[in-house]
């Protein structure tokens, strides 16, 4: 197995030793400017590259999986964010979740592009790659999610949150998805919950924050092709060890860690920069696009 040493950017307290309380990144008070009242803290990582190894993550284990899935859905029109082509990859991507999962129904709500195009003078757009080990969602946060698409009538035993990620046109030349292995998290100690201040609009209100462990384990594809897919889970019901941790019980042991019937409940995140790929031209394309996934 390849691998790749990079820095990751992981949260931490304005001031060593400080509460982990009321973090907040806030998009509305100094637009565009993005204020965090924790601190960035970058570390030098090992992400291991999954494309020749023998080990198959699943979603259920490590909390990420990838699948070999063409979309028939117009790339450039999903890149130009068409109504028609998002309608038909929503279609197609539905029936590819409810046959990895087994999960009777799909509720998408988010879309999300990223571009990462370097040129001479350093320019990016906007909705570059994000360079922030980062959660999409809390427990709280998952939970608002699942009642506002599932309906007032809707029964059901279990829901995940699902990240459903795929480059368009080309394949990633750098800036690539890496994920933490959710078997290496303490998800009592390492992950803080934070306040999204952002437009009405826009996602969420609360995510999860990520503070360094060196016990955590990183993997990543290289050059994930458009008929790839990594799939996510920003949260899932039935985790017994994130539950614990969020509700402040102790794990078994008092350790917080998964008993061997469990399974994953999210899968940290972030882009990183290989410093050993290409640094100029267009480096990525992605879409990521978040649903519901609902169990009766």
């Amino acid at each position: 197995m390849s691998a790749v040493s990079t820095v990751l950017h992981y949260a931490a307290p304005l001031t060593p030793g400080s509460p982990d309380d009321d973090w907040c990144v806030d998009a509305l008070s100094r637009p565009p400017e993005v204020i965090l009242n924790f601190r960035m803290v970058p570390h030098e990582t090992t992400v291991e590259d999954l494309r020749d190894s023998a080990e198959r993550p699943t979603l259920d284990t490590m909390g990420f999986e990838r699948v070999t899935a063409p979309t028939t859905a117009d790339q450039r029109g999903l890149a130009e964010n068409s109504a028609p082509a998002l309608e038909r990859y929503r279609g197609e991507t539905a029936e590819l979740l409810t046959s990895v999962t087994g999960a009777d129904a799909v509720e998408f709500f988010d879309a999300t592009l990223r571009r990462q195009d370097a040129a001479p003078s350093g320019a990016t757009p906007h909705q570059a790659p994000h360079l922030r080990v980062h959660v999409d969602q809390s427990p709280n946060s998952a939970r608002e999610r699942a009642a506002r698409h599932g309906g007032k009538d809707r029964r059901f035993g279990r829901f995940q949150i699902v990240n459903i990620w795929r480059p368009l046109m080309e394949p990633v030349r750098n800036y690539p998805l890496a994920l933490c292995d959710y078997r290496s998290l303490d998800p009592s100690s390492d992950l803080v919950a934070t306040r999204l201040k952002f437009p009405e609009w826009l996602k969420d209100r609360e995510s999860y924050s990520v503070k360094h462990n060196p016990r955590h384990r990183w993997h990543y594809w290289r050059s994930l092709s458009p008929d790839e897919v990594v799939l996510f889970k920003c949260y899932d019901s039935a985790s017994r060890s994130l539950a614990l941790a969020a509700d402040g019980a102790d794990g078994a042991g008092g350790t917080g860690r998964p008993e061997s019937a469990d399974v994953a409940g999210l899968c940290p995140h972030t882009a990183f920069y290989d410093a050993k790929g290409p640094s100029l031209g267009h480096l990525r394309t992605s879409l990521e696009m978040r649903a519901v996934l609902f169990y009766d």
